[in-house]
């Protein structure tokens, strides 16, 4: 039977579950690349680097509409030096040039004053560093995605929607997001930043929102892992315990209520920790903690269908399709 006797838009109603081993379901689906806390070692170095690096070779034969990094694109036991920022921003660029939506990890700035790193840094020196050099400095990641919307206070945060498949960036990171660990800068000032980044992130959800009528299913992308168990256990937050509690709740929180304000699938994809895995959370609302770490070295491909209702999103890795884990309990 081909697609000669029916139309295209009958043979994608057929689709209910994504197949997506046959030619049909590509036809019916849309495939996003995640790649998380990576490169940190020469060996994913080499994995990345064309034309031979097999993770190269995979991104590109997947042939994804975009390719989304959540940060720590460096080893957090690697000095923050320029030159090493703008040699890993190169190997990225190269990967899969102008359709690469970044975000900032602790890694890449908040965690380059560790006393351990040789020179270590000011961190909110590297923070302004890292934005000049990721998102104001030629080639742009992004230069290939036409439409691409960045918000004008803080422009890492990005917004792209295609074939009515929202993704988004929101700058969140691990540490705590920036609130211990202070080395080097002055406390206050960091803590402001800090305050600053949420109230501009949760002005981007609302913002988000408003263009809701524009897609059908949107994913999130950030570093930190706010789902994980010892910060789901840890108490509600104060001025004075910032080491031993929660400070993302409300950001769960925010990210529910939208799931079901907009009542659209939403997927909250971050890296930070080691687990590599998938679940849903809610009706409208999934959860990826995307591979790398050390771990597991490898990306994740998500498709989404919008066709489905029920299984919108489908995770697997790219050189181990057999993964990720479904539910998250690291």
């Amino acid at each position: 039977m081909t697609l000669g006797i029916y139309s295209w838009q009958k043979r994608c109603l057929q689709l209910t579950f994504l197949l997506f081993t046959t030619t049909s379901s590509i036809l019916c689906a849309q495939t996003v690349v995640v790649l998380a806390d990576t490169p940190y070692s020469d060996k994913e170095k080499h994995m990345l680097q064309g034309p031979n690096g097999i993770l190269y070779r995979l991104i590109n034969e997947a042939k994804p509409t975009v390719v989304m990094h959540l940060g720590d694109f460096k080893s957090g036991v690697k000095s923050c030096t320029d030159e090493l920022l703008k040699e890993h921003k190169a190997l990225l660029a190269q990967t899969y040039p102008g359709k690469i939506i970044y975000t900032p990890g602790d890694n890449d700035w908040t965690d380059c004053d560790r006393i351990s790193l040789l020179p270590s840094f000011d961190e909110l020196e590297r923070h302004d560093f890292l934005i000049k050099l990721m998102f104001e400095t030629s080639p742009l990641l992004t230069q290939n995605l036409p439409s691409i919307i960045t918000q004008e206070k803080q422009i890492e945060n990005k917004l792209w929607i295609n074939d009515r498949l929202a993704i988004s960036t929101l700058h969140i990171v691990g540490t705590s997001n920036g609130r211990v660990n202070i080395g080097k800068s002055n406390q206050v000032d960091a803590i402001k930043k800090v305050n600053k980044r949420d109230e501009a992130n949760l002005a981007w959800l609302k913002n988000i929102e408003d263009k809701a009528k524009n897609f059908d299913a949107l994913i999130i992308g950030f570093q930190a892992d706010m789902y994980q168990k010892s910060v789901l256990e840890s108490g509600v937050c104060d001025d004075t315990s910032l080491n031993k509690c929660d400070v993302f709740s409300f950001y769960r929180q925010a990210f529910s209520d939208l799931a079901k304000r907009i009542n659209k699938p939403v997927l909250i994809s971050h890296g930070d920790t080691g687990a590599f895995c998938f679940e849903r959370l809610d009706n409208n609302l999934w959860h990826l903690n995307a591979a790398g770490d050390f771990q597991y070295l490898d990306a994740t491909k998500v498709i989404f269908n919008k066709q489905s209702t029920e299984n919108p999103f489908i995770v697997s890795g790219l050189i181990n399709p057999d993964l990720p884990n479904i539910g998250c309990e690291n």
